[in-house]
Order: structure tokens, then C-alpha cells, then sequence
């Protein structure tokens, strides 16, 4: 499955295919210019709301929170005490593997009965050596699912959701075929059941990303706070949003999803972790302070700089041969 994700996005890459550039009747647009500069519309997105869960990671108990651990038995998955950071924080690996696939990570089931507004706060560090090569799924994401199955949607590469049973947003970063420096510039790789094909047929995830001149390329070995949020549509309207910020800053805001067709279809699993499609060397990542709520979180009071200069990470005008 890996080879083919990996073929999918080269033809997504050489034919440019991104949210921007779909056709048709529901194609979502940006909205992050205006929100930015409409103070009464990015204080409507960015009102506080209920909050759904919360895990600072104090102790090793709240593995039990997760109804998923991928790695917790051969060290891949990791509880790392850190008594001057509030108690500690989450490791995952994705050790060497030859080139073949790699990773870790936890899953969240957030209830049957799913909500239709989720804001996912968490808080990510790179290592200080950390290199995907070209391709990575690290950074966390959040699924739609259809039922009571916690399960449900996973093992869906490559194909189109139909609107009654899933989507899935992952926010993560992209090297671009290592145009970017490691991990890469962040976006947001989406299923929902208006993407766009491939040029082989299948349905990869397609990006819902910023214009070249505003992607925003990590620093590794610092924490990041990364937040994002998905609004669902009203059955039989395109009026679904999804927002995501990178310390406290407004990164990318877009409307117009038809995340769903069934009413049942609600944002229900939260997922955390580190996968590497050809893992030619050890990488590792750290979590901490996750939380979901059904309105805007932020970053934690004094735990990060707020963005600006040097701690926004690196921002590219153009990617770098």
C-alpha cells in the first residue's frame, strides 16, 4: 500500500493537484486573506468553546485514553517523564526499516455520537535530525466516520470517499521532493468525497495548502503549537469549513466542503503519530497539552513565543532546488 501512496503523490505533484486548482460545483476556496483581515470573522472562528478532551500527559495512565497504540509494545509508542514540563510528553518512532515503511502512534475515539465541530490542539517537536526523506504522515489529524465503528474508514488509501461514511484531514508537513528543507512545509492532506483523481485513477489525498509565498517550513528540535479545525456541512449544502493555525496564527482558512451526505457522519476519531513511507534511518517525534474542543484552543499561556521572526519557523517565498 505504501508504494502505491508514494506513486499516487508523484502524479498529484507532477500534475499539480490541490484544492485550488479543482473543478466544479464544490470545490472549497480560501477564505485566510479575508479572515485575517476581518477582525469580527476571526474572532466568530477563533471563539472559545466546550472542551471534548484534554491530555497533558502527566503520567503513563493516559495511554489508557487511546483505543489504539501503535508501537507501545516494542518502545515504537513512549511515555517520557518530564517533571519541568508539566509531567511529561509522548514519544513516537518510526525506526529504520530498509527503505520499507515505519511508524507509530495512538487514536482517539471521541464517542458514537461524533460532534460537527472539532478544534484539535496539539503540541509537536521534531528531532533535531529528523528527515523523512520524501514522504511522511506526522502531525495528527482528525476523521469523520459513519456507525459506531472506531475502526471505520482506516485502510482507505487511494479511495474517494462516497459522503456516507468518511473523510479524513491530516496536518502535516511536505518536503516536495526535498525542494524543502526537513520536516517541510506544512498543509493539510485531506479525503473527502468531492477531491480530485489522480492521473492513475485513484484518489490520493489532496493538499489543501497555502499559496508558495506563505507555506511555512517547521524548525526541527522546537516545539510547535499546531491546531485545526473542521466544520461539517449542513446536509445538502457546501457550507463546510476547515481552519488550521500554527502558534496562535491563522495559517489556512477554507470554505465550501461537502465533508458528508448522511447526517450520521461526524467527526469522531482524533489520531497522533509518525509514519514514514520508506524509512531509510531512525525518526522520531514528540507530542504534548492535546486537546479537543468544540471551539478555538490556542497555544498554552506562556509555553511558546508567539509567531513571529525567527520562531514562525522558516518562511518560503519559493521552494529551493
Amino acid at each position: 500500500m505504501s508504494y502505491l501512496l508514494i506513486i499516487g503523490v508523484l502524479f498529484m505533484a507532477a500534475n499539480g493537484v490541490n484544492a485550488q486548482t479543482q473543478e466544479g460545483p464544490f470545490t472549497p476556496q480560501s477564505a485566510t486573506l479575508r479572515t485575517l483581515a476581518n477582525a469580527a470573522e476571526r474572532a466568530q472562528l477563533e471563539k472559545p468553546g466546550t472542551v471534548i478532551f484534554a491530555d497533558d500527559f502527566s503520567s503513563d495512565s493516559s495511554w489508557a485514553n487511546y483505543f489504539e497504540i501503535r508501537g507501545l509494545d516494542d518502545g515504537r509508542a513512549q511515555w517520557i517523564a518530564a517533571p519541568n514540563d508539566g509531567g511529561g510528553f509522548v514519544q513516537f518512532s518510526a525506526p529504520a526499516a530498509d527503505g520499507r515503511s515505519s511508524g507509530s502512534g495512538a487514536s482517539l475515539w471521541l464517542g458514537t455520537q461524533g460532534y460537527e465541530t472539532v478544534y484539535y490542539r496539539r503540541y509537536i517537536k521534531f528531532a533535531a535530525d529528523y528527515d523523512q526523506g520524501n514522504l511522511n504522515h506526522t502531525g495528527g489529524g482528525l476523521s469523520g466516520v459513519a456507525g459506531s465503528n472506531k475502526w471505520g474508514g482506516m485502510g482507505n488509501a487511494g479511495i474517494r470517499p462516497e459522503g456516507n461514511d468518511r473523510f479524513t484531514a491530516a496536518f502535516e508537513p511536505w518536503r516536495d521532493w526535498q525542494r524543502y528543507p526537513a520536516p517541510g512545509y506544512m498543509f493539510i492532506y485531506t479525503y473527502w468525497m468531492d477531491m480530485v483523481a489522480s492521473s492513475d485513477g485513484n484518489y490520493w489525498g489532496n493538499f489543501i495548502e497555502a499559496p508558495q509565498g506563505s507555506r511555512i517550513v517547521l524548525e526541527r528540535d522546537r516545539w510547535y503549537c499546531l491546531e485545526q479545525m473542521i466544520r461539517v456541512n449542513q446536509i445538502g449544502q457546501a457550507d463546510g469549513e476547515m481552519a488550521a493555525w500554527i502558534d496562535g496564527q491563522l495559517y489556512l482558512h477554507y470554505k465550501g466542503f461537502r465533508w458528508r451526505t448522511a447526517p450520521d457522519v461526524k467527526i469522531k476519531r482524533a489520531d497522533l503519530g509518525i509514519y514514514i513511507h520508506e524509512a531509510q534511518r531512525d525518526n522520531t517525534v514528540w507530542y504534548d497539552d492535546v486537546v479537543l474542543s468544540t471551539g478555538y484552543v490556542g497555544p498554552v499561556e506562556g509555553k511558546t513565543t508567539q509567531v513571529e521572526g525567527t520562531s514562525w519557523g522558516r518562511v518560503k517565498g519559493m521552494a529551493e532546488d
